[in-house]
């Protein structure tokens, strides 16, 4: 992305969300519930979803259906989502940026981080290439913590893997979902415990 291109984006950002911009105080020890889909202000956390078919695109659907003050920003860090499959009424208050490359994603992130336009953004890399993801230095992710409680923005990273070094809270999406789920109205995320991360599977 061009400086140009980075310089208009946030130009845009602020006058449509001029009152958006604001500081907190983030509790050290921030937590949720992963299907409350509410995050505390200027927090990071991470969406481990290791399987094609674990249930990200139930979990987008989801954060897209939750009533927001402002839209949910999507950085798209593999050009994979398809608004058609989630309807033109939940996307009306989705920002969507579409990106090739992972470090694409990570520049347009730094930058909403940065802006606090959003008080969401969502980061899907959890198609993106192991080789892609090493390339991401752990110094950027610890930016990002800080940028997030400068600005008061949340970041939720949909990853294939464990990657953020230190994020607020780690879930990981075990589903695995068939074409047997296609025949439920609304298949359901649910939440288990375990010792080294909590889990969200589908029932």
């Amino acid at each position: 992305m061009r400086i140009s291109q980075i310089t208009d984006l946030r130009k845009q950002l602020q006058e449509q969300f001029p009152g958006a911009h604001r500081g907190v105080a983030v509790p050290e020890d921030a937590d949720l519930d992963p299907l409350s889909l509410s995050f505390p202000a200027g927090t990071l956390h991470e969406l481990v979803a290791p399987g094609l078919c674990s249930g990200v695109s139930l979990m987008i659907s989801q954060l897209l259906e939750c009533s927001r003050d402002l839209p949910l920003a999507l950085i798209d860090g593999h050009d994979s989502f398809d608004p058609a499959s989630y309807g033109s009424e939940k996307c009306q208050r989705l920002f969507w940026i579409r990106c090739r490359k992972a470090m694409q994603a990570i520049q347009c992130t730094d930058l909403l981080l940065r802006d606090g336009n959003l008080p969401l953004v969502l980061l899907d890399l959890h198609l993106t290439s192991a080789r892609e993801l090493k390339r991401i230095p752990n110094a950027i992710w610890h930016r990002f913590r800080t940028e997030a409680r400068a600005s008061g923005a949340s970041l939720l990273a949909l990853t294939p893997r464990p990657c953020l070094p230190s994020p607020h809270s780690r879930f990981t999406l075990s589903s695995t979902f068939t074409l047997q789920n296609l025949e439920l109205e609304n298949p359901q995320l649910r939440t288990r415990n375990s010792e080294e991360a909590r889990e969200v599977v589908h029932s």
